[in-house]
């Protein structure tokens, strides 16, 4: 959703993703909004790593904007948190 029109046009996807456009600022503004409002750590680390397998360059932006206040999430303590619920956090195969 941050193409603009020309880059649309450029890239021949005019009219294949939605009409509107959001700048990747209000994108990562509108994630953290949606992030603090979750009670749990686990719950904030499934919505980062779905946010990593729809839009890897977005999630990126969202955690070098705060690297001290993700990486507890996206690391240790809560990664071991995520393997010990995995039936809950598993979304989709990974490709390494």
């Amino acid at each position: 959703m941050a193409f603009t029109l020309e880059e649309r046009m450029q890239l021949g996807i005019h009219g294949l993703i939605p009409p509107c456009f959001l700048s990747q600022d209000v994108q990562v503004l509108r994630i953290m909004r949606y992030y603090e409002r979750q009670q749990s750590d686990l719950d904030k680390y499934i919505i980062l790593m779905t946010l990593q397998d729809r839009n890897e360059k977005l999630f990126y932006r969202v955690l070098t904007s705060d690297v001290e206040k993700f990486m507890p999430i996206v690391y240790t303590p809560t990664v071991g948190l995520a393997c010990q619920h995995y039936g809950l956090t598993f979304r989709r195969p990974r490709s390494p």
